[in-house]
């Protein structure tokens, strides 16, 4: 059975045993990514030395902005997800032969993250552009393919030319509230943050209807402005007319092809199943104790095209189940950890 076709059904199915999988998968990416080969050669951790997940080693983020981690000549791939930043940073870049198993990925975990039934219909409102209008993005991909499989007629986005229509989103949930009809409001933390200015500067209180719910995903770093999360989270709350046990934070990354979810009103995520962390210790490379923080590590089961272990910039503590975000790591660490790379 092809590999792709064995993540699948783990996805779909839970079929497999997860550490079998993910050495099938360091081995599939250590023949395909020669980059990613020679710095296992470097750490003497080759598939034939390896028996473990958590053994399998890992790149930061970083390393993605400088190098090609992918099993296919770049230029044969059909999608290409680009991380964000400023237009003169070097972007880091996600390659894949197909959107199989991100989509896998995305069916199940959204409507489960977000505390309903996997095959609900809802009235989205998004506060990003569409993917048609930014198809770099695999945030705007994932919020398109949302609206597409889960969305009720009058479901949309509200970015035009990167700038978000205040006037119209308030309008509908206006009418929204009038007709009592929940909605679920998608958009990124800072979006958020200039929507409820937005609000406050015109004096506008929403008042969304029981059963609304809100998904932010993060997106905060490098912003001029700093928003503290609870007084953000009280903006939904007062300014939205939101319960905060219908908030929810999602955590994912163009390195990566699933996502985790929060607890509700809550920095505390969980991963699916086909995806395992370890909280690591940033100086020596090793998982630190619990109660301990480190810098969270991910090995992603539908990140076959990439390279699966995947070293984060986030610090956290790891909880039973998933982690608990403590903020962003020193520069000095995250370029650290690239460093190791290079050598």
């Amino acid at each position: 059975m092809p590999l792709n076709t064995k993540i699948l059904n783990h996805i779909l199915h839970a079929q497999g045993n997860f550490n079998t999988l993910a050495l099938e998968v360091f081995a599939y990416q250590f023949q395909h990514c020669q980059t990613y080969q020679a710095y296992c050669r470097r750490l003497n951790k080759t598939p034939d030395q390896v028996s473990h997940w958590k053994d399998i080693p890992a790149v930061s983020t970083e390393v993605f902005r400088e190098y090609n981690l992918c099993t296919l000549p770049p230029e044969t791939a059909q999608y290409v997800f680009q991380t964000s930043g400023t237009s003169q940073e070097i972007k880091g870049k996600h390659y894949y032969h197909d959107l199989t198993l991100y989509q896998a990925a995305i069916q199940m975990s959204f409507m489960k993250g977000l505390g309903l039934k996997p095959q609900t219909r809802a009235l989205f409102r998004v506060l990003t552009p569409s993917f048609t209008e930014v198809s770099t993005s695999s945030l705007y991909f994932m919020f398109q393919k949302v609206l597409e499989w889960y969305g009720e007629p009058g479901s949309r986005f509200y970015f035009k030319n990167n700038e978000l229509d205040e006037a119209q989103l308030i309008q509908d949930l206006q009418e929204d509230a009038t007709l009592n009809r929940p909605v679920i409001l998608l958009g990124t933390a800072f979006s958020f943050v200039n929507f409820c200015d937005y609000l406050q500067e015109q004096q506008i209180i929403l008042k969304c209807p029981p059963g609304s719910r809100l998904l932010e995903t993060g997106g905060l770093k490098g912003r001029t402005r700093t928003v503290s999360r609870p007084e953000l989270y009280q903006h939904f709350s007062h300014l939205l007319g939101l319960e905060l046990n219908h908030c929810f934070s999602e955590y994912g990354m163009t390195e990566l092809s699933s996502q985790c979810y929060s607890q509700p009103n809550s920095h505390h995520f969980i991963s699916p199943p086909w995806m395992s962390i370890q909280i690591i210790d940033p100086e020596t490379g090793k998982e630190v104790e619990p109660g301990k923080t480190g810098l969270v590590q991910f090995f992603d089961l539908a990140n076959l095209t990439a390279v699966s272990a995947v070293i984060t910039s986030d610090l956290a503590i790891r909880l039973d189940p998933g982690f608990e975000l403590q903020g962003r790591a020193p520069q000095a660490i995250i370029r650290g950890c690239s460093t190791v790379f290079e050598k």
